[in-house]
C-alpha cells in the first residue's frame, strides 16, 4: 500500500496549514466506508476520510464530493451531531503510525443547527470562544490499515461513539465498538528510521537475506516497501540487493533518515497505463517520476484513476439493483421448473398404479374404493370400473411424461444463468474503477441479464474493452488476473497456454488467474503471490485466509451452454493464503 506513514506525515502537514481553525459546514458519505467533510477556512476545502479496503486514505479533494449512498448510518447521524458546524482544532498523527486524529470543538449554540445547511463564509459572528465547560469536543480518527481500515468517532471522554466498521472481541483482540474506550493500534516493536545509525543497522539487518529492502521493512517502523527500495537505491544504485557485511552502512543510514526529513517533495510515477505510485519524496529508483505541487495533488491524480468520488458508487448500486431484479426473476423460473419437474416425476407412480390395477383386476369387486399392494394403498373411484381407473392413470402418466420432456434442460439453463449472474454480482462488488463497472454493465447486457437502460440514463461507452490486470511476480513471471467475465475468458483461453498454471478461489465467485510458466517450473513464492491475487479478486476478499485451487490450463474447460467466463476444471492441488492486493 503506497499510503504509508510517510505519506500521511506529509498530508498532516498540509492539513495543518490549510484547515486548522476551519469550520465544518457539511458532512456526507461518499461510500459505505468513507466520510467527506466540507470545511471553510478562508476558502472551502473538501476533506475525504476513507476506510476503503484498497483505497484507504486522507486527502483534500479539489472538487466538491457528493453523497454516494442513500444510507443514513449511525456514524453519519453522530457526525452531524458532534462534527457538523464544529471547528477543527488540531490535526495529529501518532508517531510513525498510519493513524490520523482530527480534533473538533463545537459550541452548544451550534449543536441544534440544521446539519445540511451551509454557513455564510463571511459570517464570523460566532467566532468568540465559548466557556470550556460548554464546548462539545470529539475526535474523528482514521486508521489506514488496508482491509482493517476504519473511521472512528470518539468523544471527549475517549469513549467510542460510532465507527464505520465494528470490530468485536472475536474478530480482534483490539475491539472497536460503541460505548467502549478507544485504544490506538499497538505500536510495532521495531526501530525508528529517523534515528537510523550504522551500528543499529548492522544489528537489525540479518546476513544472507535475499532482499535488503524487505529486511529493512521488517526492522523499522513506518517503512513501506516502496520507501525501503528507495533508500536502498539511493545508497547503492540498485534495489535488488542481498544483505551482507560489506554493505555501505553509512550511506544506507543516511538515506533512511533523509526520507523522513521535511520539506517534503511529492512525486508521482506515471507510465502508459496512468499513475502507478506516489510518495512524499523524490522517487529515483523508478522511471517516469515527476514532481507534484503538493502531496494532496499527487493523491488526487493517483486515485482519480482508481476511485471516482462523485458517481461511481451510485452507478454500482443502480447496476446491482438491476442485476438483483434479474436474479429474482431467474429464481422464480427455477422454482417453477423444479415444481413442474417434481410433479412430472410422480408419473412413475401413476404408471405403477395402472399396472397393478390391471394385474389384480380379478380380485376387485364393483364399488371397491382401494387396493392394497405390498403395503401400499391405491385409491379407487367406486363410481368407476377398475378398468376405467387404470386407464385414467395411464392417460395421466402419458401427459406427465410429455411434460417431463425438456424440463431438465430448461432447468440446467436457468441454473447456469444464475451461476453466471452470481459471478457478475461478485465481480461488480470487486470492481475498483468506474471503467470496470461500465465493462461489467456491458457484459451483463450482452448476456441478456439486463433489459434496456432506465429512461433518461445515458451511459458513457468505452472505445475498447478494458484489459485484464498484468503483474510481474517477485521471480519475474507474468501473472494475468481477470476482473470481469470477458477478462476471465480472455485470461484463461486466449492468454493462457496449456502448460500455464490456472488459479481460482475454491467454492466462490471470483477472477481467473494465469501464471505464464514459459515451460519452466514455477517457484512457490510466485504461486503464493498469484493465489493471494486470486483470493483478493474474489467474493472472499474480506476473509483472513482463503483456499485457492491450482490446475494446469489444459484441465480447464468452458461450460457447454454456459455464460461467458463459466468453467469447469480439475485441480491438482490447493494453497491457503491471505488475500493481498497487487500494490
Amino acid at each position: 500500500m503506497y499510503f504509508d506513514a510517510l505519506t500521511l506525515a506529509a498530508v498532516v502537514d498540509e492539513l495543518r496549514a490549510a484547515i486548522v481553525g476551519g469550520r465544518v459546514q457539511r458532512v456526507v458519505l461518499p461510500g459505505a466506508l468513507s466520510v467527506a467533510l466540507e470545511i471553510y477556512a478562508g476558502r472551502r476545502y473538501y476533506l475525504l476520510l476513507s476506510a476503503h479496503p484498497q483505497f484507504a486514505r486522507v486527502q483534500l479533494s479539489p472538487v466538491r464530493i457528493s453523497r454516494g449512498t442513500e444510507a443514513t448510518t449511525p456514524l453519519l447521524l453522530l457526525l452531524r451531531k458532534y462534527v457538523n458546524r464544529g471547528r477543527i482544532t488540531a490535526v495529529e498523527q501518532p508517531d510513525l503510525e498510519r493513524v490520523l486524529l482530527l480534533s473538533i470543538a463545537k459550541r452548544p449554540s451550534q449543536r441544534n443547527s440544521d446539519p445540511e445547511a451551509d454557513l455564510n463564509e463571511d459570517d464570523d459572528s460566532s467566532d468568540e470562544p465559548a466557556p470550556e465547560e460548554e464546548t462539545l469536543r470529539c475526535e474523528v480518527i482514521v486508521e489506514i490499515m488496508e482491509q482493517r481500515s476504519n473511521i472512528v468517532l470518539v468523544g471527549d471522554d475517549n469513549i467510542i461513539l460510532a465507527a464505520a466498521r465494528h470490530v468485536t472481541p472475536r474478530m480482534s483482540r483490539r475491539s472497536v465498538l460503541p460505548r467502549e474506550p478507544y485504544e490506538l493500534p499497538p505500536p510495532q516493536a521495531k526501530r525508528d528510521p529517523r534515528q537510523a545509525t550504522v551500528d543499529e543497522l548492522r544489528a537489525a539487518i540479518p546476513e544472507n537475506q535475499p532482499d535488503l529492502a524487505r529486511a529493512l521493512v521488517g526492522a523499522y517502523r513506518g517503512l513501506s516497501p516502496l520507501a525501503a527500495r528507495e533508500a536502498v537505491y539511493r545508497a547503492m544504485g540498485r534495489t535488488a540487493v542481498p544483505t551482507g557485511a560489506d554493505l555501505p552502512w553509512e550511506a544506507l543510514a543516511d538515506a533512511l533518515r533523509q526520507l523522513w526529513q521535511p520539506p517534503w517533495s511529492p512525486h508521482i510515477v506515471v507510465d502508459e497505463s496512468g499513475p502507478v505510485v506516489f510518495a512524499p519524496y523524490e522517487i529515483t529508483h523508478l522511471a517516469g517520476a515527476r514532481s507534484c505541487p503538493s502531496m494532496n495533488a499527487a493523491l488526487d491524480e493517483y486515485y482519480a484513476a482508481r476511485e471516482r468520488l462523485t458517481a461511481h458508487q451510485q452507478r454500482r448500486d443502480a447496476l446491482r439493483e438491476r442485476l438483483n431484479d434479474a436474479r429474482e426473476r431467474l429464481e422464480r423460473q427455477r422454482s417453477a421448473l423444479q415444481a413442474e419437474l417434481q410433479r412430472a416425476a410422480d408419473c412413475e407412480r401413476l404408471r405403477w398404479e395402472g399396472e397393478m390395477i390391471f394385474a389384480f383386476l380379478h380380485t376387485l369387486t364393483p364399488g371397491q374404493d382401494h387396493l392394497e399392494i405390498e403395503g401400499r394403498t391405491i385409491a379407487l373411484d367406486p363410481r368407476k370400473s377398475p378398468v376405467e381407473c387404470a386407464q385414467e392413470r395411464f392417460r395421466a402418466y402419458d401427459k406427465a411424461k410429455s411434460a417431463l420432456a425438456g424440463i431438465p434442460e430448461r432447468l440446467r439453463a436457468v441454473e447456469l444463468r444464475l451461476t453466471g449472474l452470481d459471478e457478475t454480482l461478485a465481480l461488480l462488488d470487486l470492481a475498483e474503477r468506474f471503467e470496470e463497472i461500465e465493462a461489467i454493465a456491458r457484459e451483463a447486457e450482452a448476456e441478456g441479464y439486463l433489459g434496456p437502460e432506465p429512461a433518461g440514463r445515458i451511459r458513457k461507452r468505452l472505445a475498447r474493452p478494458t484489459p485484464p490486470l498484468r503483474i510481474e511476480s517477485s521471480d519475474g513471471l507474468t501473472i494475468y488476473v481477470g476482473r470481469t467475465a470477458q477478462q476471465n475468458e480472455q485470461v484463461t483461453f486466449r492468454l493462457g497456454a496449456p502448460d500455464d498454471l490456472w488459479l481460482h478461489v475454491r467454492g466462490a465467485p471470483g477472477g481467473h488467474v494465469i501464471i505464464k510458466t514459459g515451460g519452466r517450473d514455477v517457484p512457490e513464492r510466485t504461486v503464493e503471490e498469484a493465489a493471494a491475487l486470486a483470493a483478493y479478486y474474489s467474493s472472499l476478499r474480506s476473509s483472513a485466509s482463503v483456499d485457492v485451487e491450482i490446475a494446469r490450463r489444459r484441465h480447464v474447460r468452458k461450460v457447454r451452454g454456459g455464460p461467458t467466463g463459466l468453467v469447469t476444471y480439475q485441480a491438482e492441488r490447493a494453497v491457503r493464503v491471505a488475500p493481498r492486493p497487487p500494490w
